[in-house]
């Protein structure tokens, strides 16, 4: 038996409500190692003359295999909420051990015997099931089809508010940050029931907020609407329509970084260590300065920390109970003043905890089913126990349909192995809301990698 691969972590993704009275059990041994694993569990409180009496004997089932990993579950309930339990494993030799907090102890191979294991310390512990603490996704993302829109490419609806120096839409163009198509709100509205046609009940829209650039990554005012997107008026209306429609609508939140060209950084740079928000930024010494180089957007000597070494997006101070308040004020008003139904948190993982925290309380109050996504593309079980995001973009997900399907870089059973190992990262009500992707703004398209195989190509459109 490999005692080495056998892993279970109490109030985990391995132990964990799934219901208000339904805890989900998890645990993980070694790949053709076990033949059978039970759970032996009861109240903590239920002794009798002096021995702790189990109530349940539950038999695990297999579930997901990775290359190396099984993994096995099982469900339980407790009338009276709480639980002590541990886990009775064999090999396919016959040996059995129990394993619980204190690790492993063995077992009388003939009968397993677990007599002498009911010392109450030699078991995991679930103490109350807390319905508070339990991890709550929005139901209706469970059956969302998201389409992402980047909103100065889609459509352009209203020729009115275009930038001065509108491109013509045309194909193969590589157009820069200060490229404009003339893409609107107006564009959007006028494509909802295309969207219906399609399936499509979610949309993600790429920031729409007054930036100079087209992506508008670089806040200028998370108050404003972009005016070459429209008015306030404007999306207001998509999302009355898109609601009509049974779409929802989801926006970007930049709160990493803001754009240099936003207020509170020109007083920066007007007023330096003076100014009311010289700590709304991470500055190492003043005045703030960086040198342009050829490229315009990396730099070697920039005095203050910004998001991928581009100068114009200096990084937000997220500690700073100033910076915390406007930010959820930005979050709140969207939801209060529009009713949209999902917030995507741009660069999620470079903010602290502990504003993701507030920023989840002070939403869900508000609207208790928002959507909440990070951008994370690494694994991401800090953020998801429940009192921070509802899912991430699942971004594992996307590099093995990519690595298989479209570079056909891995075996079938490898992409699926890879699959069940992100799978097992995370509690299932998670698993269930997860933006699952093929690309993205942030990624090549898939069918651009597929290209270099018109085999693959093929296929997708057949």
């Amino acid at each position: 038996m490999n005692k080495a691969a056998i892993y279970h972590r109490p109030e985990s993704e391995y132990a964990y409500l799934y219901t208000a009275d339904e805890l989900r059990l998890r645990i993980r041994t070694a790949k053709n190692d076990i033949q059978s694993i039970s759970v032996i569990a009861g109240d903590p409180y239920n002794w009798q003359n002096g021995t702790w009496q189990k109530s349940a004997n539950v038999v695990m089932k297999k579930t997901l295999v990775t290359e190396t990993h099984q993994y096995w579950q099982a469900s339980l309930t407790a009338p009276f909420n709480r639980l002590n339990y541990g886990f009775i494993l064999t090999d396919s030799l016959g040996d059995s051990i129990f394993y619980g907090d204190q690790g492993f102890e063995t077992l009388t191979s003939s009968s397993n015997d677990d007599s002498g294991l009911m010392g109450a310390n030699n078991y995991f512990k679930m103490p109350y099931f807390q319905e508070i603490d339990r991890f709550k996704a929005p139901e209706w993302v469970k059956k969302t089809v998201w389409y992402q829109i980047f909103p100065e490419r889609f459509a352009n609806g209203d020729t009115s508010n275009d930038p001065s120096e509108t491109l013509p839409w045309r194909s193969g163009d590589h157009p820069t940050a200060e490229s404009f198509y003339g893409g609107d709100l107006q564009g959007i509205i006028k494509h909802l029931d295309h969207f219906s046609q399609l399936g499509i009940n979610g949309l993600y829209l790429t920031p729409i907020f007054k930036a100079p650039t087209n992506h508008k990554y670089d806040t200028q005012d998370y108050f404003e609407i972009d005016p070459h997107f429209g008015t306030k008026e404007d999306f207001k209306l998509l999302v009355e329509k898109a609601h009509a429609a049974g779409i929802r609508v989801m926006l970007d939140a930049v709160f990493n970084h803001i754009g240099d060209q936003s207020p509170q950084w020109q007083d920066v740079i007007a007023n330096g260590r003076q100014s009311k928000y010289a700590d709304w930024f991470h500055i190492r010494d003043f005045p703030v300065r960086y040198t342009p180089t050829d490229n315009f957007e990396y730099t070697a000597d920039a005095n203050y920390d910004t998001f991928a070494f581009t100068p114009h997006m200096p990084k937000l101070n997220t500690a700073n109970p100033e910076v915390q308040d406007y930010l959820i004020d930005i979050a709140t008003y969207w939801i209060k003043e529009f009713d949209i139904d999902g917030w995507r948190l741009d660069v999620a993982n470079e903010v602290d905890h502990h504003f993701w925290k507030k920023f989840r309380a002070a939403t869900t109050a508000i609207k208790p089913d928002i959507y909440i996504l990070g951008e994370i593309w690494t694994s991401a079980q800090s953020w998801l126990q429940g009192d921070e995001f509802s899912a991430v973009m699942n971004y594992a997900f996307t590099g093995s349909i990519v690595d298989f399907f479209a570079k056909q870089q891995i075996s079938p059973s490898q992409m699926v192995h890879k699959l069940n190992a992100q799978l097992m990262l995370n509690r299932d009500q998670t698993n269930q809301v997860m933006f699952n992707l093929l690309d993205s703004h942030d990624a090549p398209r898939i069918l651009t990698v597929a290209n270099n195989n018109k085999a693959i190509v093929k296929q997708m459109y057949t």
